[in-house]
């Protein structure tokens, strides 16, 4: 019965049903979803394109437009506030397909019934490069832990919800797992050190704080195979600049100005943990504050240094604050002067408020660790995430959200141990570092969904706590 239980077709099977739990998902979250939608203030919103997935969208959309008119790919796109990667993916959808996102751009009204097969490639991928990742592993674990491995990759709701949104999750969690995949095999060569360096620059792409992930990937490769691997670090670099230059190039023919990171890694500490420390400290709401408090002085910065922009700008009709002033810089190279301005006065905030900020990033530590396989759920349901949050459906979601946490992560400690026991150090040491990287450029903010790529990376712990659990079992049966 063991024996026809490990067949290799056994896998093929898990993967294949995840698939197609995913497209079912996909499917029916574009038969319900699929929706434009007026809210309580008259505004017009899409029920899954809205926020993060309205700002990839639209702009692949620019891109392909951009195109469309002639404009080589390299002087394309907005100026780079976030990710590079998902607006690219989204601009290839509409161009080799020939779609519109809006039907009324003025009214940011969406064309309905052209996504689904945006979502069905997704999952598709996702699906791919699980098999990848199998193929590497099955040489190097065990049938119980390649199939504790294999099931929640492809069954955890938390991480395959995400296959039928347009949230950026999916292709994310693709890019790691085949990374993954190269990272684990027994043997390597010069080949999949560039790939693997490809890999790592694709992955910066798509989320712009794993820029520095190369850095462990490279201890882990010296620690592990020392002087073995060193003549293939030099593959890793190459095939990583080579992601970058690109990036570089692109921007630098937009702006004239080569540059690489995106201009969140500097606005992010001030978004979500200066302001609302200081809301708190000052009891100021959210736009009080960017307003009242960093209005004031944002535009004595661009006075005093001569920044042009447009007074008559919209965000500032609607309120002179902080991210209006900004949004109304004309030229790319004061906006990123601008942002540095903003990130000194974030470094200025904390020191001098330094006992509140850590409080803050304790408190939001702990809470990013609460899993929750609701997250598209309610993002298709409510206007925002606020809304949800104040709801009485989230507090009666929350039980059974820390039920389901503590039972992923006691499997997840029994596994820990285990491999700890077995002195597979080489997984188990990848792993962890790859999970503290994964956690502390984010933690602070508090958003669960940013706690789901470790999740990847857990799906290890969790595999050798399943194979544990089998063979504890086995045994009782046996005596």
């Amino acid at each position: 019965m063991n024996s026809l239980f490990y067949k290799e077709y056994q896998f093929s099977i898990i993967i294949l049903l995840g698939f197609l739990i995913s497209i079912f998902f996909s499917i029916n979250n574009i038969k319900k979803h699929d929706q434009n939608v007026i809210d309580s203030n008259g505004d017009q919103y899409h029920k899954m394109i809205k926020y993060d997935p309205y700002r990839y969208l639209s702009h692949g959309n620019e891109i392909k437009n951009q195109i469309n008119d002639g404009k080589n790919f390299f002087e394309t796109g907005r100026k780079h506030y976030t990710k590079y990667l998902p607006a690219r993916i989204a601009a290839a959808y509409y161009y080799f397909f020939d779609l519109n996102l809006f039907q009324d751009a003025e009214k940011k009204k969406i064309n309905l019934g052209i996504h689904l097969p945006y979502l069905l490639f997704q999952c598709f991928f996702y699906f791919f490069s699980i098999t990848f990742l199998y193929l590497s592993a099955n040489k190097i674990l065990n049938k119980n832990t390649c199939l504790g491995l294999i099931l929640f990759l492809c069954l955890e709701p938390t991480i395959n919800q995400y296959h039928g949104s347009f949230w950026s999750e999916s292709y994310l969690f693709s890019i790691m797992i085949i990374l993954i995949g190269l990272i684990i095999r027994p043997n390597h060569n010069m080949v999949s050190a560039f790939f693997i360096g490809l890999l790592l620059g694709f992955l910066s792409l798509q989320k712009e704080y794993a820029i520095f992930y190369i850095i462990p990937v490279i201890f882990y490769f010296i620690f592990f195979y020392k002087y073995k691997f060193l003549k293939n670090i030099f593959f890793i670099v190459v095939g990583f600049a080579l992601m970058q230059c690109i990036l570089g190039f692109n921007n630098y023919k937009r702006t004239g100005n080569f540059y690489i990171l995106a201009s969140s890694t500097k606005l992010s500490l001030h978004t979500h943990l200066i302001s609302p420390v200081m809301q708190k400290k000052l009891n100021m709401g959210h736009y009080e504050f960017f307003e009242k408090i960093e209005g004031g002085p944002s535009l004595k910065w661009i006075e005093k240094n001569k920044i042009e922009y447009d007074p008559d700008h919209e965000r500032l009709k609607v309120r002179k604050d902080i991210y209006g002033y900004r949004n109304a810089i004309k030229n790319e190279k004061d906006l990123k002067r601008f942002d540095e301005f903003i990130f000194n006065r974030t470094i200025n905030y904390f020191f001098e408020n330094p006992v509140s900020v850590i409080k803050y990033v304790a408190k939001n530590s702990f809470h990013i660790t609460l899993l929750n396989p609701f997250h598209i759920y309610s993002d298709n349901k409510y206007r925002s995430g606020e809304a949800y949050y104040y709801s009485d459906e989230h507090d009666k979601l929350v039980l059974y959200r820390i039920l389901y946490t503590l039972m992923i992560y006691i499997i997840c400690l029994i596994g820990f141990i285990s491999m700890i026991k077995e002195k597979n150090y080489k997984l188990l040491i990848f792993s962890t570092l790859s999970i503290i990287y994964f956690f502390l450029p984010v933690s602070w903010i508090g958003n669960t969904r940013n706690f789901v790529p470790c999740l990847i990376f857990m799906s290890f712990f969790f595999a050798f706590g399943i194979d544990k659990i089998l063979s504890l079992k086995k045994t009782r049966l046996i005596y």
